[in-house]
Parts: C-alpha cells; sequence; structure tokens
C-alpha cells in the first residue's frame, strides 16, 4: 500500500488554504488546512507531517515564527514558504533558517507539486541516514565490545583520531577486528556521509590491485574497452580503508606515496592528473618495520602511513572480553535463526575460556554462530561446541570435586586473591588482572563462598 504523506498548509486566508488542500489532495497527498498558527502546531504536535507549507506574512504569528516553533516540535518537517513577490527576501531569509524552499505567489501546480516532492524526498534521505548511523553505533557497540583494559584503550584512542584527518595504521592479528575499528574511525568522522572504500591488498592479485585503485582509461590494456573509475576515486569526499597494505608490490607503494601526498594520481593508460580527497586508514597483521629493514616495503610510505598506531590486542590477550562478546554473538544469532537460545553452561563458557583463539573475534563469532545452530535447548553445551574443534585437547577430569588439575589451580587461586582483598571482589579481580563480569562468572562456577574458603 501506498503511504500518503501528510502535507499542512498554513494561511490567514480560507480562500487560499482550500484551493491548496484541493490540489494536494489531486496529487495524492493527505492535506490539512489551518488558517490560525496556534492550532496548526497543536496538529503538528498530535500527529507526523512530512511538509508544512505557511504564508509569510500572518497577523497573529508570522512565517519564520511558525518555522523555528515546528522545527522545536518536529526537527524532521521541511518547511515550504509561500509569499507574495515583494516578500521574497524574507523568504530566502527564512531558508536560511532551516526551510527547504519558498513560493512566489501566484503559483503554478506543477511548481508546487515539484516543490514539495522534493521536501519530502529531503526528509526520507534524512531519516534514512539518521537510521543508517543508529545501525552503524548499533554494529560497533556489540563487535567492538571492550571490558579489557587493553581494548578500552584501544577504542578510546580510536574516537580521538576521529577527530581528525590524520592517516592511521592498524595493527593487529586477522580476525581481531581491524576493519570494524577503521569504520568506527571513518563513522566518527566529518567524512562519515561519504563513502568508507575498502581495498583488500591480501585477496587481490597483485596484478589487479593498481588497476582496481586507481582505475584506467579506456585502450589501457587489452580488455579494457571503456574507462573504468578506481577505488581511490570512489573514496572520494570519505575513507579509503587498505586491509593488508604488506602485501603491495614497490611501484604501487611509489604511486600510492604521491596521492597521500598531496590527492593527485593518474589513471591507467591516461596522461591527465586527477585530483582526490581522501583519508587513507590502512591495516596489515604484517611487520611492517621489518619489510622497511629488509627492503621490501618503502620508508617514507611506511611513516606516512603511521602518522597514528593503533595495535588491536588477541583476544587470548584479553580474555576478559570472551564473556561479553560471547553473549553479544549469541543474541545476534538467536535473532537471526529464530531460536530461542539463552545462554552458556558453565562448563560451554569454560571451554570458550580455556581455549587459545588463533583466530580471534572472528573465530568466536563463527564458533557461537556453529552451536546455535546446532544446540537443539535454550542453553549451549559442550557437545554443541565440539563440532567446531574447540575443548579437544582439555585435560581429563580429575577426582577432586570433578575439576581437573588446571580448574583447581583456577579455583585456589581464585580463594587466594579473595582471601587477600577481604571478599571485596572487585580488589580480587584486580589482583587477577581480570574484569569484575569474569570474577563473578568464575565465582558462580566454581560455586565459592565465603562459606568455602579452602
Amino acid at each position: 500500500m501506498t503511504v500518503r504523506h501528510k502535507v499542512m498548509v498554513l494561511d490567514d486566508e480560507q480562500a487560499i488554504v482550500d484551493v491548496m488542500v484541493a490540489r494536494l489532495d489531486a496529487l495524492g497527498y493527505a492535506a490539512a488546512g489551518f488558517t490560525k498558527a496556534a492550532k496548526a502546531l497543536e496538529a503538528l504536535r498530535s500527529e507526523e507531517y512530512s511538509v508544512l507549507i505557511t504564508d509569510l506574512k500572518m497577523p497573529d504569528k508570522d512565517g519564520m515564527e511558525v518555522l523555528a516553533d515546528a522545527k522545536r516540535i518536529d526537527p524532521d518537517v521541511e518547511v515550504i514558504i509561500f509569499t507574495a513577490y515583494g516578500s521574497i527576501e524574507g523568504a530566502v531569509e527564512a531558508i536560511k533558517q532551516g526551510a527547504h524552499d519558498y513560493l512566489v505567489k501566484p503559483f503554478e501546480p506543477i511548481e508546487l507539486a515539484t516543490k514539495v516532492e522534493k521536501a519530502i524526498e529531503k526528509r526520507g534521505l534524512k531519516q534514512r541516514v539518521r537510521y543508517l548511523e543508529r545501525q552503524i553505533d548499533d554494529s560497533f557497540g556489540q563487535h567492538l565490545y571492550a571490558e579489557s583494559p587493553a581494548m578500552e584503550k584501544v577504542l578510546t584512542l580510536a574516537r580521538q583520531v576521529s577527530e581528525s584527518d590524520a592517516t592511521v595504521l592498524i595493527l593487529g592479528e586477522s580476525g581481531t577486528g581491524k576493519e570494524l575499528v577503521a569504520r568506527m574511525i571513518h563513522h566518527g568522522s566529518k567524512r562519515r556521509l561519504g563513502k568508507f572504500v575498502v581495498m583488500d591488498c591480501g585477496a587481490t592479485p597483485s596484478t589487479l590491485i593498481e588497476a582496481e585503485l586507481f582505475g584506467y582509461g579506456r585502450g589501457a590494456f587489452t580488455g579494457a574497452v571503456k574507462d573504468k573509475r578506481g577505488i581511490i576515486e570512489e573514496a572520494h569526499g570519505g575513507t579509503l580503508f587498505l586491509d593488508e597494505i604488506g602485501n603491495i608490490s614497490p611501484e604501487l607503494q611509489t604511486r600510492l606515496l604521491r596521492v597521500l601526498e598531496n590527492g593527485e594520481f593518474r589513471r591507467l593508460g591516461e596522461l591527465d592528473q586527477r585530483r582526490v580527497d581522501i583519508r587513507v586508514i590502512a591495516a596489515t597483521n604484517a611487520d611492517l618495520k621489518a619489510k622497511v629493514d629488509s627492503g621490501l616495503f618503502r620508508e617514507d610510505l611506511f611513516y606516512r602511513l603511521r602518522v597514528i598506531t593503533i595495535t588491536i590486542p588477541p583476544l587470548r590477550e584479553r580474555r576478559e572480553d570472551i564473556v561479553g562478546l560471547a553473549g553479544v554473538f549469541l543474541r545476534e544469532f538467536a535473532e537471526k535463526t529464530g531460536k530461542d537460545v539463552k545462554g552458556f553452561s558453565s562448563k560451554a563458557m569454560d571451554l570458550l575460556l580455556s581455549h587459545r583463539w588463533p583466530g580471534n573475534v572472528r573465530e568466536l563469532r563463527n564458533i557461537v554462530f556453529s552451536a546455535v545452530i546446532l544446540t537443539s535447548g535454550e542453553i549451549i553445551t559442550p557437545e554443541d561446541l565440539l563440532p567446531s574443534g574447540i575443548g579437544q585437547d582439555a585435560a581429563p577430569s580429575g577426582p577432586d570435586d570433578g575439576l581437573n588439575p588446571l580448574e583447581a589451580q583456577e579455583k585456589a587461586m581464585l580463594i587466594d586473591a579473595l582471601n587477600r582483598s577481604n571478599w571485596v571482589q572487585k580488589d580480587a579481580a584486580k589482583l587477577l588482572g581480570i574484569s569484575r563480569r569474569v570474577m563473578h562468572y568464575k565465582i558462580r562456577k566454581f560455586n565459592i563462598t565465603p562459606e568455602k574458603k579452602r
């Protein structure tokens, strides 16, 4: 069913209101007319209108005041001012104050239709941008989860860097979330409405990277039957993310350095220089300094890329985040699959906490996804995790209250820390270098209470 956008008309002359309402109804809009500003604004408070068309000169309240009041009630409503020819200057001032456009009396029906349509389109675009920004915020809040001090430091630095236009080099193992951090930086920057364009230098054959990055002109090589924009041009006004930057050739490094220094480049097969305005964020899991020392990576490009360096720790070095991340992924995949999965058993969580995580956060996400698909109950069990290969080298259980040697040692350490901190859990967690969330989980897991000190 087609949505009929509501349009409000406000003028102190009833005849003008009636004519405009009739025209808008004929165009397919749900139009409502008012001759009093107070009544119109009251209606705007109780109902959602896409467009408000108001006269500039009215006895009880002029159009400028109506504009200001309407925007306070609903910042998304688009306001069109209509006025006599001699008051165009006032209408222009209204646009400066936030009005969408103006109409000069008398106006043609086609002009009214065009301007209302454009106003509704503008409103829709603003709402879409806000919706996407909320989605991105939600994504960051989930997948850039940080409870560990190491990851909190990463996110704090990323937020600070977002405010500048500096080039950033993100270091970290595969699967740690380098691209997510890059997207966070872009989203928090003044370029957020521009494109975030990704070039995976690791997955793209070296023979194609240059053409993909810089584009090419017709006839530049066999198969180049027409001009093609490169990824650098696609990122104009936004951010270019170069993943696995350590894989590009020395020749390409030279060309990229020029782009970073002055924004200039040439398409393959062309002589004319082009210019772009982009921010570059690069990432790698390689030791770029070692590549510089061995002559495989240009030193000047290395220092140009690492104006700001962000190093993301591997998941095995921030185990405090495992419990929270696992819960985030569980909720995500339970919703996607429509399954009522509520959590992990203590033994299943213990498997997650004791795993080495060579694949980092990406591996954790995939394992939780697999477990949600395989489980037949509301709680993820070790049996749901085993098909992913996790926990296969766990130590056998010992006779002492069902704990294996590692678990018994862990329980003893927890009790010792609690005793040393007079059973203040946050202080014990600090002694052990873990988060309060993990501390609470471990206490529940081992059923540790002050009455069971041993």
